[in-house]
C-alpha cells in the first residue's frame, strides 16, 4: 500500500489524513482490513500510540470499523463520512504535558499546603472510593483531588491550567480511549497513585511529590497506549 512517512507536527492526525485520502481514492475499498498497529506505524514512521490515536480519529469520522482482537476495516461508503471530524487535542500530548506541569504543580503544593489543603485532598479521595465502590465512573472525583493539588500551591494559574487539562480530557479521543481501557485495575492503580502523592504533599516531600505525580500520569499512559484491552497491566511503581 503506498504510505508514506509523515512530518513531526500534529502526527496522529497527519497519518488519519493520510489513511483517509487513500479511502476516499478507493485504494482501501470498503471492508479492507487495515494493517495491525505495529504494520502501520513501521510503514508510516510514527510510534504506536499515534497510530492508535489516528484509528480512533477515523473511527470517529465514520471511516474505519474497529473490532477488537480483529482490527480496523473500512467502512461502507453508505456508512461513512466524507470529511475527518474534529477529534480535538492529542490524547499522547495532553498526557505529556500533564507529565511535566502537573508534576511540578504537585512539588509546588509539598511546600505550600496547609492543613486545609490536606482536608480537601482527602476529600477527594474518600469521594474516590465512594465512586469506584459503587461501579461509577470516577472522573469527578479524579478531577477535584488534581485540582485540589493546583489549589494546594496558592497559584490561581496553577489552577487554570489543570482545568484546561481537564476540559480537554473530555474531547472525543480521550473519552473513546476511556471506553477501550476501562477496567477495575486502572481505577485502583489510580486510587493508590493519589494516596501516594498525597502522602507525600502531606509530608512536604518535594521530590517525592514531583516523582509520584510524574509516574502516575505515567500509569494513565501505560493503560491508555501499553495496555488496550488488558487487565492488570504492569503499572510503574510510584512508591
Amino acid at each position: 500500500m503506498p504510505f508514506q512517512a509523515v512530518a513531526s507536527q500534529r502526527l496522529f492526525q497527519q497519518v488519519a489524513d493520510q489513511i483517509a485520502g487513500l479511502i476516499r481514492s478507493g485504494e482501501l475499498a470498503p471492508g479492507t482490513r487495515l494493517p495491525a498497529e505495529r504494520d502501520l506505524s513501521k510503514k508510516l514512521g510514527v510510534s504506536r500510540p499515534i497510530v492508535r490515536e489516528a484509528m480512533i480519529a477515523l473511527e470517529l469520522s465514520g471511516l474505519v470499523e474497529v473490532r477488537t482482537g480483529t482490527g480496523a476495516y473500512v467502512c461502507a461508503k453508505s456508512a461513512r463520512s466524507t470529511e475527518l471530524r474534529d477529534v480535538g487535542p492529542s490524547a499522547l500530548e495532553l498526557l505529556a504535558a500533564r507529565r511535566v506541569i502537573e508534576g511540578e504543580i504537585a512539588a509546588c503544593a509539598a511546600i505550600a499546603a496547609k492543613d486545609k489543603d490536606i482536608e480537601r485532598l482527602d476529600e477527594a479521595l474518600a469521594w474516590y472510593r465512594r465512586e469506584y465502590l459503587k461501579g461509577e465512573d470516577c472522573y469527578e472525583a479524579d478531577r477535584a483531588f488534581h485540582i485540589g493539588l493546583a489549589e494546594a500551591t496558592g497559584n490561581a494559574v496553577f489552577v487554570h491550567i489543570v482545568e484546561q487539562f481537564w476540559g480537554d480530557m473530555r474531547g472525543p479521543i480521550f473519552n473513546r480511549l476511556g471506553e477501550l481501557t476501562k477496567n477495575n485495575a486502572k481505577l485502583r492503580t489510580n486510587m493508590s497513585d493519589h494516596e501516594n502523592i498525597r502522602n507525600a504533599v502531606a509530608q512536604h516531600d518535594v521530590d517525592g511529590a514531583r516523582r509520584t505525580m510524574q509516574a502516575h500520569i505515567a500509569n494513565v499512559e501505560v493503560y491508555f497506549f501499553d495496555g488496550l484491552g488488558k487487565q492488570g497491566k504492569t503499572r510503574r511503581k510510584t512508591e
